[in-house]
């Protein structure tokens, strides 16, 4: 099932919400791919972007978590971290099964790399992490002198 940005779902900078909403979109082709056998090989790619966006995302929002003085700004820090660990394994993995010889004409392979374990850590983090912490900063932002504008 497709994750659907919804409005409940803003944190109050247009940057951050639209980096979700791109997450959602990668999440959903890594879904797609691991569940449509004519999709398959495309998740090695697929979840290589999620890897590589995610880690840009959590950049930019530490950022802005720090400017405007933040004050879960470390312990979220650490959650990105943790989320970081687990992401690199799972693409490490699939890079590596995508480079073997077959890796990629093998859709059981590709498959058994991204166990439901790990769709359902990344469902968790992406709905879950937004939903819970990172709307948590509206307050804050909203509190940020206007116009906020937060650079990449």
């Amino acid at each position: 099932m497709p994750i659907i940005w919804r409005p409940q779902l803003t944190t109050g900078d247009e940057r951050i919400d639209q980096d979700h909403k791109y997450l959602f979109t990668i999440f959903n082709c890594v879904e797609l791919a691991v569940h449509s056998h004519d999709q398959i090989q495309h998740l090695p790619l697929f979840f290589g972007q999620l890897f590589d966006y995610t880690k840009e995302h959590f950049l930019r929002e530490e950022k802005l978590q720090f400017s405007v003085g933040y004050p879960e700004y470390l312990a979220h820090k650490q959650a990105h971290q943790d989320i970081l660990v687990r992401l690199k394994e799972v693409n490490d993995h699939l890079q590596q099964l995508a480079t073997s010889e077959g890796g990629l004409n093998d859709p059981e392979l590709l498959r058994a790399g991204l166990d439901q374990e790990i769709l359902n850590l990344s469902r968790s983090w992406i709905v879950g992490h937004v939903a819970k912490m990172d709307t948590a900063m509206l307050p804050y932002l909203k509190r940020a002198p206007k116009p906020f504008v937060f650079g990449s």
